[in-house]
């Protein structure tokens, strides 16, 4: 005070903006002292500057990151050229953080790729949380919450039958009747209208899809991970071109079936589907007309993704485990004889069943590493600090092989899903617990009931009607089928494999072709 007191005005500013500085330096300083004291989240040794890039593959990462669990502990951390990346194998961890601390552990990570450009931040899969993912997620919740999704049962039966009719018929492109049944009922209840026959924008959600989840795994464009490649101008950033060339694809495909709805809304007096609402409702909730063919078009694309993964598992389980397709098929017969198709009203008297669905969701997750999640503000869990700006991923699959938790956890068991809890109270709404494939917190799947519904109903139905066996080949000996021949970007699919399936008894397929004519 004394030395300052004989300093000029202009002289005293420079001293106090010195001072700041420096008490921002020391600041600064201490944090990252106070960081290097605490306990470092376990993780493989890393590469100067880049981290570990080159090791994190970019095809089936969650089997590495499995690996790390096993060496490391249930919370790794691996780097990114600096992007901090925490994988959680312990679903106490993931409800810990992800859920009771949702405030600050909801939001995505910012994707220039997918969502910048190829979004054009308008998917909901991938927003940043706020305002606009509050008003979009109060959207899905008028189609999807609990007590809706039993208003849709007539459909779930009706795409069901369709599912079945088509098995009878071309058994041989069972595939292609799997990928449609989710679709034609999601389309059903987005649309309002059943999905074309001649399988063209069945094909284009398809592709959409797919290259969505391509474009959305860590590590599959450079722009992620180094987001100063952003600043290049176009010429030099092919990239973004593409980006926006998929952007306005998507936006056609989806605003041309949306602007459908709405042409029929003005002839069609009390027209009910979920986009018919959003229309309804464009005003109140505030909507572009982008951010409505984008919300209902998630829905389509959302809903039919992970609804056709699961059933295709389903059907490798019980081809490769035949014995829990019989004990599966003796207790419907219990309950459904051939002439009877099974049916939403007798769910609680299914308890193998219900534990056979839920064991499908648990032995191979539709989805083996969640979509990340984004930390909005520092915080500290276990005695580690975790820092704004870091990716936080669920390894749904590490959650799923836990021995600890599911014995023999490679195997596929049914009956570790068999309670006394099974045949009691609400089946459809439990259907979703006992299992981790839905995820976590305030981003957990939307469409978790009619979803689980939707599948039961199939599977229950494809077990009453089918025997699904491998495929013989040339030589009358069963064709190799291979769990580990599938996709690997965010969902986990297996690509097509060899089976076939023979109606149960002549009569059961007479049932299903009977029932055709109510389609």
């Amino acid at each position: 005070m004394i030395l300052t007191h004989h300093l000029l005005p202009q002289e005293m500013h420079t001293v106090l903006l010195l001072t700041g500085f420096l008490a921002l330096i020391i600041i600064h300083w201490a944090y990252r002292w106070s960081a290097l004291k605490s306990p470092r989240i376990p993780g493989p040794p890393a590469y100067p500057f880049i981290g570990h890039i080159l090791q994190v593959p970019t095809t089936k990462a969650w089997k590495y990151f499995e690996k790390l669990a096993h060496q490391y502990g249930p919370i790794v951390r691996v780097s990114l050229a600096g992007d901090d990346i925490i994988v959680l194998s312990d679903p106490s961890d993931a409800e810990e953080l992800l859920a009771r601390r949702s405030r600050i552990y909801s939001s995505r990570r910012p994707l220039i790729y997918a969502g910048k450009y190829e979004s054009n931040n308008l998917r909901l899969t991938i927003m940043r949380y706020g305002e606009v993912l509050k008003k979009q997620r109060a959207a899905f919740h008028q189609m999807l919450q609990p007590r809706v999704v039993g208003g849709y049962e007539e459909m779930q039966l009706a795409q069901s039958l369709r599912l079945l009719v088509d098995l009878v018929r071309t058994p041989q492109v069972y595939y292609q009747h799997f990928l449609r049944f989710p679709a034609s009922l999601v389309f059903a209840l987005s649309y309002g209208q059943p999905l074309d026959d001649d399988g063209k924008d069945l094909a284009e959600l398809q592709e959409i899809v797919l290259t969505f989840v391509k474009d959305i795994t860590p590590g599959a464009h450079l722009v992620d991970t180094f987001p100063i490649l952003d600043r290049l101008p176009d010429v030099l950033s092919k990239w973004r071109t593409e980006a926006k060339q998929k952007h306005q694809r998507e936006l056609e495909f989806y605003g041309r079936l949306a602007l459908k709805v709405k042409a029929r809304m003005e002839k069609e007096i009390g027209m009910e589907c979920f986009a018919a609402r959003l229309w309804d409702q464009q005003a109140k909730l505030s909507l572009s007309r982008d951010e409505l063919f984008y919300i209902a078009g998630s829905a389509f694309a959302a809903g039919t993704d992970s609804s056709v993964v699961t059933l295709l598992w389903f059907v490798m389980a019980v081809a490769l485990h035949p014995w829990t397709m019989q004990k599966a098929q003796k207790e419907i017969d219990s309950v459904f004889d051939a002439n009877t198709l099974p049916s939403f009203d007798r769910m609680q008297d299914l308890p193998y069943c219900f534990a056979l669905v839920k064991e499908v969701l648990r032995w191979s997750p539709t989805v083996p590493l969640s979509i990340p999640h984004y930390t909005d503000a520092d915080d500290e869990y276990k005695g580690y600090k975790i820092r704004k700006g870091t990716t936080v991923i669920s390894s749904l699959w590490n959650m799923h092989h836990n021995a600890n938790e599911f014995p023999n956890p490679y195997t596929f068991d049914p009956e570790r899903f068999l309670s006394p809890k099974t045949d009691a109270g609400d089946v459809s709404e439990s259907l979703a617990e006992g299992h981790y494939a839905f995820g976590f917190g305030r981003r957990k799947c939307p469409g978790q009931h009619m979803a689980a519904k939707s599948t039961w109903i199939a599977i229950v139905r494809v077990l009453w009607a089918f025997r699904i066996t491998p495929r013989k080949d040339a030589d009358n000996n069963p064709m190799k089928i291979d769990p580990e021949d599938c996709t690997s970007g965010l969902t986990s699919r297996p690509h097509e494999f060899p089976v076939d399936f023979v109606p149960r008894t002549a009569a059961h397929a007479e049932t299903i072709m009977s029932g055709e004519r109510s389609l």
